[in-house]
């Protein structure tokens, strides 16, 4: 992979995860001053490594320039004020240099941060057309123009959206933790609706020459699979709903375009190349979501799960079956 490919991969699948990171860090208040280091620190590494070579971590690479960077702004007279109450209390102690950067960089701390980052999206301060276009942007590395056309709006739209998102974090001394009791169970509904954009949008692309973004679709499921992966959740048949949809849909994949990139109906997908791993997966999770009677929104099912599990995995079967965005 060269080496702007690699910075664009890496912005796709590591900047919402060190922007979290950076945001616990440095207090909900600098949000945008995470986001502009993370950027400046893939704009250094499209720099540094064509001369110096790829690092053997690369999002580990690029998580201590971002901190370096961060805590060099705080650093100057001009900026000292404005940062200092807002530092957390691991940035006053310390406890950003050193070895217990990978401390904070570890899986289990990314998945907590970004956890924090989805709620902190999705807090009830924020109005409700605005908490998506902050997740798509913040934790998804989504950009203005993806969002809008997400939307169905304009960029300058958004742009005045994220303004006031940002605006009304600051003016309701919004906490980045996770909710806690019902509050959780309240917010969540948002938080899956911002998922199910993001898979959207990857699925059918809304901008550039690929009919399906596998990255976006591949970073939805992640998403989501963090929420149903966390305990503190009680009720997660939305969340199982959500990825039973993603999954039975990112089986197809394969079979979805023909040899000249041109979109297919179910009808006329060959369904030998449907991946049976992702589809065994995502009737796992339907399982889950159908638990009780209450049916998800995300779920248009009207059969049993045996029939499902029959038209699903045996090619020559027919019938239908359907999820709430079943695209061809």
């Amino acid at each position: 992979m060269d080496i702007p490919s690699l910075v664009d991969h890496l912005f796709r699948q590591e900047a919402g995860k060190i922007v979290a990171v950076l945001t616990r860090v440095f207090g909900i208040e600098n949000l945008e001053l995470a986001e502009d280091v993370v950027q400046d620190s893939l704009m250094e590494a499209l720099e540094h490594w064509r001369f110096g070579g790829v690092p053997s971590n690369p999002p580990a690479w690029m998580y201590r320039v971002a901190r370096n960077k961060a805590l060099n702004i705080i650093n100057r007279e001009g900026y000292r004020r404005k940062y200092e109450k807002a530092l957390s209390y691991e940035t006053r102690s310390g406890l950003t240099s050193g070895p217990e950067i990978d401390d904070l960089f570890s899986d289990a701390e990314i998945r907590d941060d970004q956890l924090r980052m989805i709620f902190t999206c999705c807090h009830p301060a924020i109005s409700p057309d605005s908490q998506i276009a902050l997740a798509l942007k913040t934790l998804c590395g989504f950009g203005i123009a993806e969002i809008a056309r997400s939307f169905l709006t304009t960029d300058d739209n958004i742009h005045k959206r994220l303004v006031r998102a940002r605006q009304s974090i600051r003016d309701s001394n919004v906490l980045f933790e996770i909710p806690q009791g019902g509050e959780l169970e309240t917010r969540l509904n948002t938080v899956l609706e911002m998922i199910y954009l993001l898979f959207n949008e990857g699925y059918s692309a809304s901008k550039g020459e690929e009919l399906i973004r596998y990255e976006l679709c591949e970073e939805a499921i992640r998403l989501a699979q963090i929420i149903v992966a966390n305990p503190a959740f009680q009720h997660k048949e939305d969340a199982h709903a959500l990825l039973a949809l993603m999954f039975i849909n990112a089986s197809r994949f394969r079979a979805r375009q023909d040899e000249a990139g041109n979109l297919l109906t179910m009808a006329e997908q060959d369904r030998s190349k449907w991946d049976k791993d992702m589809l065994h997966v995502g009737i796992a999770h339907l399982s889950q979501a159908t638990n009780n009677d209450r049916v998800s929104a995300y779920l248009s099912w009207r059969r049993s799960l045996s029939n499902i599990v029959s038209l699903r995995i045996t090619p020559q079967r027919t019938g239908r079956a359907s999820c709430r965005s079943m695209i061809p």
